[in-house]
């Protein structure tokens, strides 16, 4: 049973460095605003109740006085220890440990700076009597405290000791945000909403896995860094505050029928307690971040609007595993079928027909910041299985759908992969959203034989393999496809709109130095030059670059009409915003790691007519989903059918095809469509969906490779061209 840590004997020590004496370190006044903050809350006794004595506040500390305390503190705490740092973060060039930024640090000289495995070892030692310890870091590159060169014997190591979670703002390759304007920086405002307002559908404690799900989920939504965890034994289950949230008691709503198996059966999902999680990776996003290697932290396969839906029920809770329940129903196929989805009219119809059931999983975010995006995915699915049971697609089949809740979280999309492989009805998968889920799934529909097909992932490396950067495909798993374009295709979508539509004839490109922005560089080279355009410079600049004054200058004085980056958006908008102070005419352009409000905030106004693009068309464009868009309504869903709901309905569809292909005996009782068979007939499916031509290549991409160009306009990103 979850309780929370006595604090009486339990300590905390928040450390920030928000002004610096290196003119080339920028100050950072949202990190005083988060100490005086974070340190208001953790004494409030409606949140932990810490007394004055048990909290220790170093703002501007040096190195000897940051240790000292932490080691006083280490040897008074005796339930839970917690860390928290906010402030610049340094990776060393030879070690590639994580260094943490005080007032006097010289970025040149590290040893000016606190090193974080200093602070591992302290918490570590013998003097040490806290049973738990918390570890918070909102820095640049925090993620090595979880992934580090030295791997679990050494910067990561300390969550390998039991009892020990450690929460960061980025991964080890990522800048962290301190948004101009806002209060406090970007990682520690969410986590100080969550203390100030609680957490919707959370219990009345918050553990540290509820919080990193919880953080995860909003800054994902915000095309924020996403934060990645790494705890030890059940050091997920550590609640250091209590749930202020305090949820309206309405009656039951249209919603509440159709929720996901953990909710159904009333299910808490475990603590993440892997060595590694995230997106809910806990990315690898969100992203994101969870899987247990988890999410590349910019989930960028969610994409389209984004919407918080606050949950509108509590869940109850019993004391029972998921994967319990897997087990306790397995042999009881009418009460598998019962679990998720909505499909009571299809066993209806099914017990009057004397028909046989065959069941389309889906997994999505029901709940959470993606719910209007997972409930699209959803009930599009739906639309979907209704269409081919009134056509009668498939005599002696009656189709239903099974809708399990993965929250963004690559963790709950394991645990749902492995009820739906369980469930015997189930003859094939759509989803997930997110690529850090998909990544989760992969091996256990594959082990098992059992078709995905997802609507929205884009990362290359699911169909192509993580050797597609060199020009190297190989398919890691042939029971995985997708319906939606692949990254790939982007670059070239830029290069065309910009050389056709825009009459852009110059370019100047940026990457920086990452995989994502560099590969998007190099295939828009090529595709710009193909198109007839001239790529006039480029430069590959750190990620954490902020100040682009001798790549604006280069730019502008080789006669560039346009800038494309290849990177992110919190670089991307100071880039923007200079590139247009220096030269109004020039366009700054890039793929969907820059679709982002952020981006056009701190862009500016200068920065309309800038572009990206993303993958997929716009339903409401494509004469083809004229159909489908009048029938979602008609159905009545209380979802829209956002982004992904067309490309759902069509991987629904090739499930449904794929089956009637094979179940050619309406007397059968049980499926004649073995798994892998279906596999092998989705790979040859051929027909004209909603979104466009149905049909995949060898290895699993849509043979459609739409993309949309996005413009800014007004201070938003606007759809101009797929």
């Amino acid at each position: 049973m979850t309780e929370l840590s006595n604090p009486a004997r339990s300590r905390a020590l928040l450390i920030g460095a928000h002004s610096f004496t290196d003119p080339d370190l920028e100050p950072l006044p949202a990190v005083a605003r988060n100490l005086d903050r974070l340190a208001e809350l953790l004494r409030d006794r409606s949140v932990w109740g810490l007394d004055a004595g048990h909290l220790s506040v170093l703002a501007e500390p040096d190195r000897d006085q940051a240790l000292g305390e932490a080691g006083r503190l280490a040897d008074e705490a005796e339930d839970t220890l917690l860390v928290y740092y906010a402030g610049h973060g340094f990776v060393h060039d030879l070690s590639n440990e994580l260094y943490l930024a005080l007032p006097r640090t010289d970025p040149r000289r590290l040893y000016t700076a606190l090193r974080y495995q200093d602070i591992r070892e302290l918490l570590l030692g013998p003097q040490v009597r806290a049973r738990r310890k918390v570890v918070i870091l909102d820095c640049c590159w925090s993620g090595l405290a979880l992934h580090g060169a030295m791997s679990a014997t050494g910067l990561g190591g300390l969550s390998d000791i039991g009892g020990t979670f450690v929460l960061t703002a980025t991964s080890e390759t990522r800048t962290a945000l301190a948004p101009p304007g806002e209060t406090y920086t970007a990682f520690t405002g969410e986590l100080i909403g969550a203390l100030e307002k609680g957490v919707p559908e959370a219990p009345p404690l918050l553990t540290m896995t509820t919080l990193y799900r919880h953080l995860y989920d909003a800054l994902v939504a915000k095309g924020r860094p996403t934060p990645q965890q790494r705890n030890g034994n059940t050091a997920g289950a550590i609640a250091v505050a209590r749930n202020r949230h305090r949820p309206p008691v309405p009656g039951p709503g249209p919603e509440d029928a159709v929720t996901s198996a953990t909710e159904e059966a009333s299910v808490d999902p475990p603590p993440v307690d892997s060595p590694s999680a995230e997106e809910p990776p806990a990315e690898k996003p969100s992203d994101e971040e969870p899987s247990d290697e988890e999410p590349s932290d910019e989930d960028s396969s969610a994409r389209g609007p984004r919407v918080r839906l606050p949950g509108r029920r509590r869940r109850r809770t019993v004391v029972m595993a998921s994967a319990l329940v897997v087990a306790a129903l397995g042999s009881l196929p009418a009460a598998l079928n019962l679990i998720g989805g909505d499909g009571s009219d299809a066993d209806a119809d099914a017990k009057a027909k004397g028909n046989l059931t065959v069941t389309i999983g889906v997994s999505a975010p029901l709940s959470g910041d993606f719910a209007s995006l997972g409930r699209g995915i959803r009930d599009s699915a739906d639309l979907a299985v209704k269409k081919a049971n009134a056509d009668n697609v498939a005599p002696g089949v009656t189709f239903k759908v099974r809708a399990l809740d993965d929250k963004g979280d690559p963790a709950s999309g394991r645990r749902n992969a492995t009820e739906l492989v369980a469930d015997r009805s189930v003859v094939g998968v759509v989803g997930p959203l997110n690529t850090s889920v998909a990544q989760a799934m992969q091996k256990t529909f594959h082990d098992a034989h059992l078709t995905q097909i997802s609507p929205s992932n884009s990362d290359p490396a699911l169909t192509l393999g993580d050797g597609w950067q060199q020009g190297t495909f190989a398919r890691p798993y042939n029971t995985y496809f997708r319906t939606v374009a692949n990254d790939t295709a982007q670059a070239p979508a830029a290069a065309r709109y910009l050389y056709v539509k825009s009459k852009r004839r110059k370019a100047f490109v940026i990457d920086d130095k990452q995989t994502y922005g560099a590969s998007l560089v190099q295939s828009f080279k090529k595709a710009f030059g193909e198109e007839g355009g001239a790529i006039v410079g480029e430069s590959h600049v750190d990620a954490g670059r902020r100040d682009f004054s001798t790549q604006v200058s280069q730019a502008v004085n080789a006669g560039a009409d346009v800038v494309y980056y290849g990177g992110l958006y919190d670089a991307a908008g100071p880039l923007s915003k200079q590139l247009h102070a220096a030269s109004s005419g020039v366009l700054l352009a890039g793929g969907d790691g820059i679709f982002s409000d952020t981006y056009a905030t701190v862009a500016g106004d200068g920065a309309d007519g800038d572009i990206c693009t993303m993958g997929g068309a716009v339903p409401d464009s494509l004469p083809s989903a004229e159909t489908f868009i009048k029938d979602y309504k008609a159905a009545g869903y209380n979802s829209s059918y956002s982004s992904y709901g067309g490309y759902s309905y069509d991987a629904t569809s090739a499930l449904i095809q794929a089956f009637k292909s094979l179940h050619v005996d309406p007397s059968d009782t049980v499926p004649s469509a073995k798994r892998e068979s279906l596999r092998a007939a989705v790979q040859n499916v051929d027909f004209d969906g909603v979104m466009g031509k149905v049909r995949f290549d060898a290895n699993g991409d849509a043979v459609s490779q739409t993309v949309t160009v996005y413009r800014l306009s007004g201070g938003a990103w606007k759809a101009v061209q797929a």
